[in-house]
């Protein structure tokens, strides 16, 4: 049998013709981050706090106006390891991806994570590394690292 290996051809995503506004409660969470402060969506109605922000409370589905700062540590929820590239070839790092959370907030962020191997683990605590040049972006965040 022959070893076969699949052609991996560059492919342009449908979605780089789009342009995609973050809306005015995006906005002001993103110029958040940009001065190095994560917060989250609160709903007035029924108090849901959550974190991407939507302008409608997943909840109750009511306009959501005000974000609030999130103070607490945020918490490894999930996460993945990868060890290999978009061609299948051997990492030289691997890179750690995990499902970030706050607690008392719903939803949480996808984003990397630094740190050993070793101390990976649902519930480790985590802490933000900001770029120190910032424009107003998710990846304002570097990324999180294990404490």
């Amino acid at each position: 049998m022959r070893d076969v290996k699949p052609q991996i051809r560059e492919i342009e995503m449908e979605i780089k013709a789009y342009h995609y506004t973050p809306g005015p409660l995006g906005l002001r969470w993103l110029e958040g981050i940009k001065k190095g402060i994560i917060m989250a969506a609160k709903c007035r109605k029924c108090g849901n706090i959550f974190i991407p922000p939507k302008i409608y409370c997943p909840k109750c589905f009511s306009e959501v106006e005000d974000l609030v700062e999130l103070r607490e540590k945020p918490y490894l929820a999930s996460y993945t390891i990868i060890y290999r590239d978009f061609n299948g070839e051997r990492l030289s790092t691997p890179v750690i991806v995990g499902l970030v959370r706050f607690k008392g907030v719903d939803g949480g962020l996808i984003h990397y994570i630094e740190g050993p191997v070793e101390k990976l683990a649902i519930g480790a605590s985590l802490e933000p590394v900001f770029r120190s040049e910032r424009r107003g972006s998710i990846t304002d965040i570097e990324h999180f690292r294990l404490v």
